[in-house]
């Protein structure tokens, strides 16, 4: 067996910094969960086909709901993302890749019957990725700076 590398649950780790790694990688995990669980449920809501989706109460309802969503989605991985530094870099690339996440959602709803790809709906999944992003990164600094 290889000193540091798949090591049986228990074993003592030899290589300096090993179980400072695990503890990381074991936090980073932990963090990660709460954004692709909440991914996984935005692709089930949105693979709802058009003819079960209720009526909204008003127009630009769907558009007040992929904001919502999308700011959770922005929210959860910011926090997930931050390490302590470079909080700023770290809300810029979850807002991109939040936003990345919403053009594949975008597309994958063209192939859901009476669902369409708008690129408003996109719009809004970007403003909420940001708002929760900003959200987030307003929380770590008042928990940092207290």
């Amino acid at each position: 067996m290889e000193v540091g590398r798949r090591r049986k649950f228990g074993a003592p780790c030899l290589i300096p910094g090993c179980r400072a790694r695990q503890a990381l990688d074991s936090v980073s995990s932990r963090r990660w969960l709460p954004p692709l669980l909440w991914a996984a449920f935005i692709l089930i809501l949105t693979s709802i086909p058009g003819s079960h989706i209720p009526v909204p109460p008003f127009r630009y309802f769907d558009k007040v709901v992929h904001l919502a969503i999308y700011g959770v989605l922005g929210w959860l991985t910011t926090r997930a993302w931050t390490s302590g530094s470079r909080i700023s870099a770290v809300a810029l690339a979850a807002i991109l890749l939040v936003s990345c996440f919403g053009a594949f959602d975008e597309w994958h709803q063209q192939f859901i019957p009476q669902r369409s790809m708008e690129l408003l709906d996109w719009a809004a999944d970007t403003t909420g990725a940001a708002l929760g992003a900003i959200l987030a990164i307003t929380g770590e600094r008042s928990r940092v700076s207290a």
